[in-house]
Formats: structure tokens, sequence, C-alpha cells
């Protein structure tokens, strides 16, 4: 269903009028969806549905494919990245031709007269020319997912404050049926699913695994939300994501949303549930990750901010598994206690190619965007040797909030890095890039 050169100009010209309507669409387009289909609910995160970031997702992501319709090749990385979260949410094929039907309504809403019927089938082809790509892609990490379809129950075996203030804690998981759990890459992560007392749908919420692959448990780590911003640093707060760029004002027109507070699924992990409960999960995914299947000798450098550190543990910890012969330098702001900190120091007193810096950052904590706090004034103490700046194969890992990854990609790259050597994870809904200087 590829679009000749007439559709292709037809899309590139209404982009323009789409995008000055972007809130509208992204607001009929979701409350007449879910009007129609409440099921659908249970793949959205509540919190961002209130304050508007879940609506703004998928009508940026379809303005941004078909602006880009030409290169599509320059969106594969972007798209696996949707794609992953989409097979960790067990989208089928059939939510396409929902979305497509009622995001084209949106469209035609908002276009007017200007959405002829050649317009509509070209913007139906842009629309089907993505979905196909998502839809191939899906079924084949679906496939690698092998007998482990959907949901599967997993007891908490325990749980530990990962900081003196208790703001952090790791739940062990162990799997409910007792039959061996698949490997996966370290940096993936598990969607969480549990039912919130007072909220009509279950709640879906995915976490970073942040320990070494093991054939009896999962391990994730989870930060109490304070609710001094929308944004949760320490999960991944998309839900049947497809995610772009995204403002967080908040939206009380997405009809049938219920408010609530954030860090409702976080919060009540922490303070609800305990030892012996029973959590579900899904199986691990994600395109942020380490291939330690690689024959690599190249210095590992990673680069974490409070609870995001999870997937870089998860790295850490698989490298010291394997055994694998590599320089690690281990980066680590926190702006208290820095979770994992004895664990690496212990790490590293065995590797004699390891380095490690922790220091203290504003800039590692939610509420980042009300201070003014640099990435360069918190590393002035790192040396070009703790950044193996002079290797030119270095690789480089980056978790944290989004301010800081920014900052700290900028420094990179001012200091002569390569950004194909820097890789991110990105955990707020609707962040489709990173946005660099």
């Amino acid at each position: 269903m590829a679009l000749n050169f007439q559709e292709t100009k037809l899309v590139k010209e209404t982009i323009p009028a789409l995008q000055k309507h972007g809130e509208h669409i992204s607001t009929v387009f979701y409350k007449t969806m879910l009007r129609d289909h409440p099921e659908l609910h249970n793949y959205f995160n509540t919190v961002n549905m209130h304050t508007g970031k879940q609506p703004r997702a998928l009508t940026a992501l379809i303005l941004a494919f078909a602006s880009n319709i030409v290169n599509i090749s320059e969106l594969v990385p972007k798209l696996e990245r949707v794609a992953q979260k989409h097979a960790s949410l067990n989208i089928q094929p059939d939510h396409y031709e929902i979305v497509g039907k009622y995001l084209l309504r949106a469209f035609s809403a908002v276009l007017g007269p200007s959405m002829t019927p050649d317009v509509k089938l070209a913007w139906t082809k842009a629309y089907w020319v993505m979905a196909k790509m998502l839809t191939g892609r899906e079924a084949h990490i679906y496939r690698e997912f092998e007998s482990w379809k959907g949901w599967r129950k997993f007891m908490i075996y325990s749980k530990k404050n990962e900081t003196l203030e208790g703001n952090i804690v790791s739940f062990t998981l162990k799997p409910v049926d007792g039959k061996p759990l698949p490997s996966f890459m370290p940096g993936q992560y598990v969607t969480l699913r549990i039912t919130v007392p007072g909220m009509k749908w279950a709640q879906l919420r995915q976490y970073s695994l942040s320990d070494a692959p093991s054939y009896d448990h999962y391990r994730i780590t989870v930060k109490r939300d304070q609710g001094s911003n929308w944004d949760y640093v320490g999960s991944r707060d998309d839900a049947m994501t497809v995610s772009s760029a995204a403002s967080s004002a908040s939206d009380s027109s997405i009809g049938s949303v219920q408010p609530c507070r954030p860090g409702i699924v976080s919060n009540s992990l922490i303070d609800e549930f305990h030892e012996g409960d029973t959590i579900e999960l899904t199986h691990p995914a994600g395109s942020f990750c380490l291939n330690t299947d690689m024959d690599n000798s190249m210095p590992l450098v990673l680069i974490s901010a409070g609870v995001c550190v999870a997937p870089l543990f998860s790295m850490l910890d698989t490298v010291v598994e394997k055994r694998i012969n590599r320089p690690v330098s281990w980066i680590q702001a926190s702006r208290h206690d820095a979770p994992f900190q004895a664990q690496v120091e212990s790490i590293a007193k065995k590797l004699p190619r390891m380095r490690t810096k922790f220091f203290k950052s504003r800039l590692s904590d939610s509420d980042v965007l009300s201070y003014t706090s640099t990435f360069d004034n918190d590393f002035l103490s790192l040396t070009a040797e703790d950044l193996y700046l002079s290797n030119g194969s270095s690789e480089y890992y980056i978790c944290g909030p989004e301010k800081f990854m920014q900052q700290a990609s900028n420094h990179l790259q001012r200091h002569g890095v390569k950004p194909e050597r820097v890789q991110f994870e990105i955990f707020s809904v609707g962040s489709f890039e990173m946005k660099l200087d």
C-alpha cells in the first residue's frame, strides 16, 4: 500500500493544518475511541491520560512518520522502540484497525472540506504503511517470546530498600507456575499489571529489570513518587504508546478518564504489596540493551541518575556474571543516597579495569525542570580517562531524566563522541526521540 508521488504530496500539504490542531485531534480521537471501546482503557496509563500526555502521542507519531515518509529508513530505530513497547503490552493487529478508524475520523473533523476523497485515501495509506511496519516487527518479537503469551503471574519473593530513605525499593519476583524464565538482554524491561482499589481499570506500568538474567526470578526497582511532577522517572509510564513529543498540559476533556494522583502504581507497590502477594508481568522487551553475546573489548561507560540506574545495573551485573572482559566506567548521580552503591563498589574491587564516580545532583530527580543546574557543573570532577574519551570505540549508555540525558549527551559530543556511540533509555510517555542541542 505504498503512496505514489501525488499521494505523498497531498499528505505533506495537510500536515501543517493537522499539527496546528493537534490538541483537538488528540482530544476528539481518544474521547470517541474510548467511548466506543472502553476495554482499551486497560492498555493506557491513567495518569498520562489525565494529564493529556498519552492523547498526544499517537497523533504526533503519525505526523512525524508522514513528514519523513520518503525517508522511512531513518525512522526504523525509533519505530523499533515503539514496536518493543507494543509487544510488551500484547498489542494486536486488530488494535490498529480501531486506532486507524478513529484517528482518520479526527483528521477529517479538523481538515473539513480539505479532507477530499483523495486526501483521505492518501492518509489512510500513510497510516497503514506505518501500521504494517509496526505489526510486522511486533509479530517477529512475539515469535521470539515463544511459549510465553500475554500475562504471567509472579509472586513477590522479597522486597529490599535500596536507599536509607526507603524511597527506592527492589522487588524480587518469582513465577507462580515454577517454570524456568527466559533470559533477556540487560537493559530491557517488563510490563507489570496490578489492580488498584478505587480504579476501574487495570493499571499497567513498565519497569526495567535491575539484575542479571536468572532462570528462577526477575527483579525490578521502584521509586516512590512524591508527586512533585507528573513525570515519574522510575517506571516507563507508556501504555499502548506509540511515542512522540508531547506536552504535559492537563486535558479534562478526555471524557471517561478517572482523575488520579501521580505514582499510583509505584506507590501502591511500595505501600500495599508485600512478600507473598502476586502481580502479573509480560515477557521482557525493549531496544535499550547491551549485547553481551558479541565479542567486544571496547570500553563501556554507564551513566545514570536516580532510580534510572536500574537498567544499567543489570548491564553491569551481567558483565560480571558472564566475565566479560571490558573496561567499565560507572558514573552515577543521585540527589540523596545512590541505589546499588555498595554493590557497585564491591564489584569494582573485583574488576581491575573498572572506574566509579558517584556524585550528588539535582538533575537526578523528577522535579528537575524546576532547577537550573547543568550537567557540566555536576561533572567537573570527571576526567577524559573516566569517560574513555581517547578511545574512539567507547560505548555509552545513559539513563535518567530527560534533561540529564540531554546534557550528558551534549557534554560527550562537545568532547568528540559521535552520536551513534551513545544510547539512551527514555522513560517518559511521548518521548519519540531525544531532543539534543
